[in-house]
This record gives structure tokens, C-alpha cells and sequence, in this order.
């Protein structure tokens, strides 16, 4: 009996039958795995072709959320068996960062399900295959064998009764023969009946050892539509918080979205760290360097005082009784809601950020150096969540949902996580599903892919959505045009910071945003050369007096103390400045003549009060600490030698150090940001990011700042979010923010 038809697909030597997804290359046959074979199926049915990835990714595992690392794999699989070579293809050939093109043409024919024709038989003798040719080349007809049956002895030959006595044949009763008939007809009912059991059994117990279905997110709604840096940090389920850094505030929006809220805080410097489980209080870090904790309610303002500690990272437990918070020394602490019982639990050697609760409360996780940590609620069984995952170098910012069935959290490169205003890469999901029998693949998941960058997920209440800042990264450089009170763009709008100029004004170098690359070029942007490697982001430049080398701050990894190198400027390999140095490193500045380098020890991973400012004598290697700067940081040496400016670590206020009388003086009692001096020694400019933002100047001597550039209502980027620097003819120059910022949700599909 003929079967249904079967699509062959002929190319070269080589036959692809459909039905049994199996490659027949000179005679062999080779099985291929189910997802290689479709991806396979889709070049054959379009040859010659340009397929893209993301075209190949849906027809191939439209059931589930993958990377380009499957299909990746599976092409790789395909050109093995083919013989393939990817230099040179025969059959695949790749299109760079586009997709594939099945490069050979393909005929196609059909021929009965199960029957492979005669071209691909070979003829076999005691298990010996037997070329298709004799050894002289003339051919061999070979017929295709026929189908494979089961062949099955009669029935009643395997069953009949033990004879008694020779009985003729024309002697035996039709009812015997009737019996006979019967019992024959039974066992190949049987026969015939009981693999069905067999194949649902098998069909169950495949089901139940497959793997959950992964989660994957199905659609997108914007919620915000300002473009604002914000901080995304709860929800009550019906609106979400979050810190909104330009007007500096705690905000509030609509799940929905509509407008957003100003919430008016009594409390100086307000940045928001939690949401009650409730959505009642919100836990508020205060202070000008943000060093008290505190209970806010959002109804009545009322206000309770929970702990000290600097910079603290903070969460409430599931039941609302408990608050786990950090210090900058490393430690982690639990302490009740009204700020009594306040004891440490463990210490983690670094400042633990972005605490989760378990839905029962019976552990925390964290991120800690840039990777996810997980403990018990009391301290005990430390241990990083994912030791063995290479999804991302960079993990941080989980949260649970509210069923604990899915860990969701933002992974990537290293480079924008260790910013502190710049979100991750993508979301991604580890799946904690407890089935009797299925179990979730163990593997996170990628939620999210695209242009967008991902802040810390916030899964809403009702179990289903994921809130979360999206981003795109993009600055244009600009310059104040005095004359004209506008901003230009300059070096045709690069997207660029920490500008650094040579003596002569005629070269500089910038750190492209948000790759982080050095580069030094012509003072219009021509002839640019890439001084540092993907490994590295640079910051605070300076251009050595000579032009000969420059001088940057970096951390060779996000979990690193920031350290300060420096560079040939026509290229080369970043030196450590103090190689037997193992503490942090800050800003750091030439001397005019070249011969001292002037750093800050700051941290700015753990922001201390206890950094300070040091001298390194580039002839004798020696290093001085300047006298009563503890406490100071950025320090800015003088074009005439005599002065260094610097901020304070606590206040940002501005001060100078006469190197004459060893004395500091404090000369803008305001925060204050980037001090550059002028070109003539008689100005120190300076930028304010909140509160009264602007570009402002101050002579060095002291005096009334003088406003420079208004920066109420602009938007800035980079880094630090805003970045300021001069060029020769001390115009302002800033980074312009031309991306966007909003926050969105995310549905996630669970089934």
C-alpha cells in the first residue's frame, strides 16, 4: 500500500528527505537533530536567497525565547555534516550581522513516505556495503528494496491445540474452523491494541521530562513620555515610585501612566530605596551625602528614623516587619521597622546593593561586585546565585515576583553597569517554578533584546508585568557660544566627554559615550586615533604639559577600585600610575611643569569621606599626602603651580590649597561639580547639576560665583549623567542627552 508522499530536496551529492529528517550526503544517511533540520528546511525552501537571522529565529523557535547563539549552533551543525567550510562555502554561506544564503540550486521531488529511491541504496552482502559500480565501473542494477513490514507467523501456528491423532484435513468441523478464525482474530487484535498504552506512555513520560516553557515577554507599553533620567524603585501596584533626577525629587506615575507627581518630602537631599509591602511608607535615604535612613509615610508625611549608615541600599521583608540595609564598609544589617533590634548579619567585604526578599522571607539576594549573591534571611549560607552562568559578565538588580516563581534581573557588558546613572543591557529571568514533575530548565532566561538598555526590573503586583527604565544611549557634544547665548554642536556633534586639550590648544582627546573608547585627535575633530581597548572606560583626562602622554581614571572591571593610568599619546599600552598602589584612585592632575602628578584616593564604589589628596614625585617615585585634605577629593592643579583646587567628598564644596602657606580655604560653600580652571589662572568654572543647575565661574581668590550658562531645562548625558569641560577659549562645553529615558511594561508570559 503507497503512503503519503515525502518532499526530497536534491543539491550536489547530497539528498534531504522531509519526512524523515535525515541527510543522505554520497550514499550515507545521516540523522539531524529537529531544530538544525528545520533551519536546513527553510534554506532549501528558499535558495539562493538572503534570510535574515531574525526570520530564521521565528520560523525555527517561534515556541520559545532564544538567542543568536542557537541558530549560531545549529548552522554550525549543518555545514559539519555537509562537509562545509565557512572561509569558502559550498552551500552556506553566512552575510555578516544579517543572516544566511543557501548558495547551491536545490531541485525537489516527492516520492512515497518511508521509501528512499534507488540512488540512495547500496547493496549489502552478509552486512558488507557493495559499491553501487564494479571495480571496472560498469554499473550494477539494484533493485530499491521494498518497504520494511513486520513479519508476523500465522496465528494459528503459533497457537492451535497439541493434535491428538493425524486427523485429515477435510475431517475437521467447521465449528473448529471457526474457533480457530476467532481465536486468530483476537491475538491480532491484540496484537495490534496493546502499543497503543505503549506509545501514550511514552508520549506521557516525554511530557513530563521536557522542561517548562521558558517566559518570555509579548508586548511593550511606554508609561512615561518625558525623556528624564529616572530611578525606577516600587510600585503599590497601582502607581509606581521612583527618584526623578532633573527636577531632583520623588516621583510618582499612574501604572497606566498620565502625568507625573512631585511627592513632597520633609527631608533634605530625598532619595527613595523601597516600597512597603503595603504601599503605605516609603524608605527614604536623606542628607546631602544620603546617610540616614528613614520611614516615610505616604499618607500624612509622617516620618520615623531607622538607622545611619552612608549611601545605604535598602528593602523591606515580605510581612513588612523588617528592613536589610548596607553600609560602606561592607556590612549588611537587619533592623525592625520602628529602628529598634539593628544588628549585623554578615559582612560581604563591599557595599551590597539592590536587596530581594523571598516571598516567604526566608532569604535575601543582592547584588555584590557586580554578580548576584543569595543568603539565608539570617545571615547564613552565602553563596553567589549563578557562579556557573556566562550569559553576561555583569549581573545586578533581581527582584522576585510576587509568587517567587520567577527571579527577574538586568545583565550586560561592563561597561554602562558600572555608571551610576546608566542602566544594564537586557532583562533577563531565572525560572524557580516547583512542578511534581516538570521542572524549569535551571538556565536564565533573555527577556529582552533590541536597542533599548534595561534599569532594574520592579514586577508589578499582579504577578504578570515587569516595570522597568528603558534607554537609549546617545549624547551630542556641544559648546556655549557666548555671542549668540546658544549651544553649537561642536566636533560635528560626537557623542563625547571628558574633553582634555594639549598646552597649544591644537590637539585633545575625549572618551566616546557610551562605549567608553579613548581617542586623541585635531582640535576640529580631524585625523582621530583610538588610544585604549574595549576593556577599559576612561575618565577625567588630562593631556600631560608636554602633550607627550595622558593621564585618565579607570577600573580594569566593574567589582574594581577605580586606578589611575597613564598613556603614550600616539598610542600604546595604559601604564598603572602607582603600580605598587592597592588603594583607590580618583581624579588626578598634572603639575605645569610636568614633574608631579596630584590624585585623590576616593572610592567611587564606596563613596568615603575618608579620601584625600597625594602628591606623586614622578623622578623619585616618592608620594606625599596634602596636608589637611582628608575629606577632599578632584583635586585641579593650577596653570601657575601655586594653587590646587579641589571639592569636598561630604558637601561638594569648593576649595582651594595654597601650596605656599599649606593652607586650604573654602571658597563656594554650594555643591559643586568638575572644577577646571581657566587658561589664565584668574577663574575656576564649575557645574551645578541640581537644585540651581548651571555652568558657573568663581575667581580664585573667592568672591560671588557668577552664572555662565543656564542649565535649567537642559538635558545632559553621560557617565555622571552631567559632564562639563572647557576648551582654549574657555567656552562651556557639555554633553547634550539626545537619547531617550522612560519606563515601560513589560507583559510577561508564563505559561
Amino acid at each position: 500500500m503507497m503512503g503519503s508522499k515525502s518532499i526530497v530536496f536534491s543539491f550536489a551529492d547530497v539528498k534531504v528527505r522531509e519526512r524523515e529528517f535525515c541527510l543522505i550526503k554520497a550514499g550515507e544517511v545521516f540523522p539531524v537533530e529537529p531544530k538544525a533540520f528545520r533551519v536546513l528546511l527553510f534554506l532549501l525552501n528558499n535558495p539562493q536567497k538572503l534570510i535574515k537571522k531574525d526570520e530564521l529565529l521565528d520560523a525555527v523557535w517561534s515556541d520559545s525565547t532564544v538567542s543568536e547563539n542557537s541558530l549560531t549552533r545549529s548552522v554550525a551543525l549543518l555545514r559539519r555534516l555537509l562537509g562545509d567550510d565557512v572561509r569558502e562555502p559550498r552551500y552556506i554561506a553566512t552575510v555578516p550581522t544579517v543572516g544566511y544564503r543557501f548558495l547551491c540550486p536545490v531541485e525537489v521531488s516527492e516520492d512515497a513516505a518511508g521509501n528512499l529511491d534507488s540512488s540512495t541504496w547500496t547493496a549489502t552482502l552478509n552486512g558488507t556495503s557493495l559499491p553501487k559500480e564494479h571495480a571496472n565501473g560498469s554499473a550494477i542494477a539494484i533493485a530499491p528494496p521494498e518497504p520494511l513490514r513486520p513479519v508476523i507467523a500465522p496465528i494459528d501456528s503459533i497457537v492451535s491445540p497439541a493434535p491428538i491423532a493425524p486427523v485429515a484435513i477435510d475431517s475437521v468441523s467447521s465449528e473448529s474452523k471457526a474457533k480457530g478464525q476467532a481465536r486468530g482474530r483476537l491475538w491480532k487484535w491484540l496484537l495490534v491494541a496493546l502499543p497503543i498504552p505503549l506509545v501514550a506512555l511514552a508520549a506521557a513520560a516525554w511530557y513530563l521530562l521536557r522542561p517548562l516553557p521558558p517566559p518570555r515577554v509579548t508586548d511593550y507599553t511606554q508609561i512615561t513620555h518625558d525623556g528624564q533620567i529616572k530611578d525606577l524603585v516600587g510600585t503599590d501596584g497601582s502607581r509606581l515610585y521612583f527618584n526623578q533626577i532633573e527636577p531632583e525629587s520623588i516621583a510618582q506615575v499612574a501604572v497606566s501612566g498620565g502625568e507625573i507627581a512631585q511627592l513632597q518630602v520633609p527631608l533634605p537631599y530625598p532619595f527613595l530605596r523601597d516600597v512597603s509591602p503595603d504601599g503605605s511608607t516609603l524608605l527614604v535615604m536623606s542628607g546631602s551625602n544620603h546617610s540616614n535612613l528613614w520611614n516615610l509615610g505616604i499618607l500624612g508625611g509622617s516620618l520615623r528614623h531607622i538607622a545611619d549608615a552612608a549611601n545605604p541600599s535598602a528593602a523591606w521583608s515580605p510581612d513588612g516587619r523588617f528592613i536589610v540595609y548596607s553600609t560602606s564598609s561592607g556590612d549588611i544589617r537587619l533592623v525592625r521597622t520602628d529602628g529598634a533590634e539593628d544588628h549585623k548579619l554578615i559582612s560581604t567585604g563591599e557595599q551590597a546593593t539592590y536587596f530581594s526578599w523571598s516571598s516567604e522571607g526566608s532569604r535575601i539576594r543582592f547584588t555584590n561586585k557586580s554578580s548576584l549573591w543569595e543568603m539565608a534571611s539570617d545571615g547564613t549560607n552565602l553563596h553567589p546565585l549563578i557562579p556557573d552562568w556566562h550569559g553576561a559578565p555583569v549581573q545586578c538588580c533581581g527582584r522576585w515576583t510576587p509568587d517567587g516563581n520567577f527571579y527577574v534581573f538586568s545583565a550586560g557588558g561592563p561597561l554602562l553597569t558600572m555608571a551610576p546613572l546608566l542602566p544594564g543591557e537586557q532583562l533577563w529571568a531565572l525560572d524557580e517554578r516547583k512542578g511534581r514533575f516538570r521542572h524549569p530548565s535551571g538556565h536564565p532566561t533573555q527577556l529582552t533584546s533590541g536597542p533599548l538598555r534595561w534599569g532594574a526590573p520592579i514586577p508589578g503586583k499582579d504577578g504578570k508585568t515587569i516595570f522597568a527604565r528603558g534607554v537609549t544611549t546617545r549624547g551630542e557634544l556641544v559648546r556655549f557660544d557666548v555671542q549668540s547665548g546658544q549651544f553649537q554642536p561642536f566636533l560635528q556633534g560626537i557623542s563625547a566627554e571628558f574633553l582634555s586639550f594639549d598646552r597649544s590648544g591644537q590637539k585633545v582627546t575625549y572618551v566616546t559615550f557610551p562605549d567608553g573608547k579613548l581617542w586623541k585627535a585635531n582640535r576640529d575633530g580631524s585625523m582621530p586615533v583610538e588610544l585604549s581597548g574595549p576593556s577599559m572606560y576612561p575618565r577625567s583626562l588630562s593631556f600631560s604639559p608636554d602633550g607627550a602622554r595622558v593621564l585618565f581614571v579607570d577600573a580594569p572591571s566593574s567589582a574594581a577600585r577605580s586606578k589611575d593610568y597613564v598613556i603614550p599619546a600616539e598610542g600604546g599600552t595604559p601604564q598603572r600610575l602607582i603600580p605598587q598602589d592597592s588603594g583607590p584612585q580618583g581624579d588626578a592632575t598634572w603639575s605645569p611643569d610636568g614633574s608631579r602628578i596630584a590624585f585623590s584616593t576616593l572610592d567611587e564604589k564606596v563613596f568615603d569621606a575618608k579620601s584625600d589628596i597625594r602628591i606623586l614625585d614622578l623622578a623619585s617615585g616618592r608620594v606625599t599626602k596634602v596636608p589637611g585634605s582628608e575629606g577632599t577629593s578632584s583635586p585641579r592643579w593650577s596653570p601657575d603651580g601655586r594653587t590646587i583646587a579641589g571639592l569636598s567628598t561630604v558637601t561638594h564644596a569648593l576649595k582651594v590649597f595654597d601650596i605656599q602657606t599649606q593652607r586650604w580655604s573654602t571658597i563656594y560653600q554650594e555643591p559643586a561639580e568638575f572644577p577646571t580652571w581657566s587658561r589664565d589662572g584668574r577663574f575656576i568654572y564649575f557645574a551645578r547639576a541640581k537644585g540651581n543647575p548651571g555652568i558657573f565661574r568663581i575667581r580664585a581668590t573667592g568672591g560671588e560665583a557668577e552664572r555662565v550658562v543656564d542649565l535649567r531645562g537642559f538635558h545632559s548625558t553621560g557617565w555622571y549623567s552631567l559632564w562639563f569641560g572647557l576648551d582654549p577659549t574657555d567656552a562651556p562645553l557639555v554633553l547634550h542627552d539626545v537619547g531617550t529615558d522612560d519606563i515601560y511594561a513589560l507583559t510577561l508570559d508564563r505559561k
